[in-house]
């Protein structure tokens, strides 16, 4: 961020105004983001006199969605749930692109061996985490990794990191009965699958 404003003042009533009728002034929204997230976090002492801290957090909850995308409803929910600085962390997190990850499937084949073969088709990769034994991401590839052989006969899945939890933290043990009720496109339920080694019984359901 740029240079803190030692008198910084909320913007009037006319100016929040004639902002609105502009373009969003982006490195501007940043600037006064920091300045407000700043006198937050040291209220007391920084605040401008006579304004109020709502008015502070309805100024933030603004820039924010003018910055992120995000409807005021969302923005204000958020702040009600975490710290202003959490929020701003939060979203810029959201705005980066997700990397492309895959889950073996271990019913058909092992992660080295799905590795292998794709490295040799000219993709680039490496295992997602030590907390994952089935787990890779894709940093770059040479051809269309929803349509290789290895895909195609089953031997993984595009499949989100963050949905591999789920699946970890159940613990499905095999011969069970489970129970997916947010099934679809189907990825925690074919590595459920996998991880109770295609015994049990497994209902998947999604509205």
């Amino acid at each position: 961020g740029g240079e803190f404003v030692d008198d910084f003042c909320l913007p009037t009533e006319e100016e929040a105004a004639a902002e609105d009728d502009r373009a969003p002034d982006t490195a501007m929204l940043q600037q006064r983001v920091q300045e407000v997230l700043r006198i937050l976090v040291n209220f007391r002492e920084r605040r401008q006199e006579g304004v109020a801290r709502c008015d502070y957090v309805d100024r933030l909850a603004k820039d924010l969605g003018k910055l992120h995308g995000y409807i005021p409803f969302l923005v204000h929910l958020f702040l009600d749930l975490f710290p202003p600085a959490e929020v701003i962390e939060l979203m810029e997190a959201n705005d980066k692109p997700r990397p492309m990850t895959i889950r073996v499937n271990t019913l058909k084949s092992r992660r080295k061996e799905v590795a292998d073969a794709l490295i040799a088709r000219g993709v680039t990769l490496e295992p997602i985490d030590k907390w994952s034994k089935v787990g890779l991401v894709i940093f770059d590839s040479q051809v269309p990794i929803g349509a290789t052989p290895e895909y195609l006969s089953g031997q993984y899945m595009l499949q989100s990191a963050s949905s591999f939890l789920p699946c970890l933290a159940l613990q499905p043990q095999e011969h069970e009965k489970v129970l997916d009720m947010c099934a679809s496109p189907g990825g925690k339920t074919t590595y459920l699958a996998a991880l109770m080694k295609n015994t049990g019984t497994l209902f998947s359901n999604d509205a």
